[in-house]
């Protein structure tokens, strides 16, 4: 193509037109080689070649796309069909990049809100596509702006696609994303606990992972269970084949550029001493379980009110603890440490541990101490208020309320250090719940009751992290 004829097509299609296949910003830290001369309409493109860098720099007398007045230094690289090339701009220069083939745009990175300014220096911006035909493709380094001026280098290089042979345990393998989504084949060997790592190489592909049955059903998925925000599935998977798909949770646009995937195996050293339905006892050693996506439950029983702590360890996954009505809230930075902490009264407690598809070793225990005089929790006689300390760490108490007579109640609590709420409940049903109806912060239940069992919840909608008192107290009207 002639220098003219390229630089026409350039003025027509640079900026605003394609759709982006590839785009990052990143440190750089490479030095720009010594400025060439300025490019003019009337130069040739010049030619890359693969590997090497080559020095550029934008000034008033480049290519000028007269429709916005951004400047473009034109380059030309051949490829044979079937290569993906990837183009790599670095130093101060805020760069756009586009490709051409006898004129017409085959790609170029997108305008972004989150891209750096032209003051920023050092950064790369990336781009990659795939050649169709053994051919000479045109490359358009451009400012970003009409102020973006200065030097950059540009490298071209060529990847190897993935061959589509099936993954296993061990491999990790390397990628290219042009749009939409990708499947590969794994197989598993030995029944056992494995995991699945995607990686991108820039933040905007924002990597998503499902897992499928050989069959395409989905069995788990993950958007960012890796570092940052890479993805990680972790599943107790039976030997067999199944499929690993990849994407990008910002939608098929988005999946675009390169990106690893890792499959490892993971070793169980014992035998978990801790399996569904056992028994939980106060204040032994932690246990080991192995939690493969299903609903696990224990019981734990306490034989005189006591203050209960649950610790739960998860690792490499997140799952959620329980204990009858009471769920877990995580404990200093660590995500996958859940904590209870909660009066209990004599008899028997269901302990479960729950609420992702995802699998992982993970440490459960279970401690107690004499519950204060002055706990709260236990049982709520009609007409008779209770002074009651919610402890540290304790977000609410559990009462038992003996109605005899059917009729209208009213159920008070109140505090003034903390925000109440109450929760009213029968057979597991809740019945009528409240924040504020006693004013203030106060809750207040009013409901026509039935003779028979009820279970309260006087629970705290604040802070945790010392004891507060409260009172409670049910009236017949």
């Amino acid at each position: 193509m002639k220098p003219s004829t390229l630089f026409a097509a350039i003025l027509g299609v640079l900026v605003g037109a394609g759709g982006a296949v590839y785009y990052y910003q990143n440190q750089a830290g490479v030095a720009p080689q010594a400025k060439p001369a300025a490019m003019s309409a009337a130069d040739p493109a010049a030619a890359l070649v693969l590997d090497q860098k080559t020095g550029g720099e934008l000034t008033s007398q480049s290519f000028l796309n007269l429709s916005d007045g951004v400047r473009s230094a034109l380059y030309e690289v051949k490829a044979e069909a079937g290569q993906i090339v990837k183009i790599s701009v670095s130093g101060p220069l805020r760069a756009q990049i586009s490709v051409l083939r006898n004129g017409e745009l085959l790609t170029r990175s997108p305008r972004c809100d989150e891209c750096p300014t032209s003051a920023e220096k050092d950064k790369t911006t990336t781009l990659g596509f795939r050649a169709d035909f053994n051919d000479t493709y045109q490359i358009a380094v451009s400012g970003y702006d009409t102020s973006a001026y200065g030097p950059f280098q540009v490298v071209v290089t060529t990847l190897k696609s993935y061959a589509g042979e099936p993954l296993t345990a061990g491999q990790n393998i390397s990628d290219w994303a042009l749009g939409g989504q990708k499947r590969y084949r794994l197989n598993i060997e030995k029944e056992g606990l494995y995991s699945i790592a995607m990686k991108a190489e820039q933040s905007s592909m924002d990597p998503y992972l499902t897992l499928m049955d050989r069959r395409g059903s989905e069995l788990v998925s993950d958007d960012d269970g890796g570092e940052n925000m890479d993805a990680r599935i972790q599943a107790y998977l039976k030997a067999g084949e199944y499929i690993v798909q990849a994407s990008s949770a910002n939608g098929a646009q988005s999946f675009q550029g390169g990106f690893s995937l890792e499959i490892q195996a993971h070793d169980i050293a014992a035998e978990p001493d801790l399996k569904n339905g056992d028994t939980l006892n106060l204040d032994q050693a932690s246990r080991n379980g192995l939690f493969t996506g299903q609903t696990q439950t224990y019981t734990l029983k306490v034989t005189e009110p006591t203050l209960v702590t649950l610790l739960m360890d998860t690792q490499g996954f997140y799952a959620d603890l329980h204990m009858d009505q009471l769920s877990g809230v995580h404990t200093g930075d660590n995500a996958n440490q859940q904590r209870i902490r909660a009066v209990l009264q004599p008899g028997e407690h269901r302990v479960s541990i729950s609420g992702s598809m995802q699998a992982g070793l993970f440490t459960l225990s279970a401690s107690g101490q004499p519950a204060p005089a002055n706990a709260g929790g236990g049982t709520l006689r009609v007409g008779e208020p209770r002074q009651a300390i919610m402890l540290e760490g304790v977000t609410r108490d559990t009462y038992k309320l003996n109605v005899r007579q059917a009729g209208r109640y009213v159920i008070d609590m109140t505090s003034p250090v903390f925000d109440t709420y109450l929760v009213l409940s029968q057979n597991g049903q809740t019945i009528l719940e409240d924040d504020d109806s006693g004013g203030d912060m106060n809750a207040r239940l009013e409901v026509d009751l039935q003779p028979g069992e009820y279970e309260l919840q006087a629970v705290s909608l604040g802070d945790s992290s010392r004891d507060m008192e409260y009172e409670i107290v049910a009236r017949r009207k």
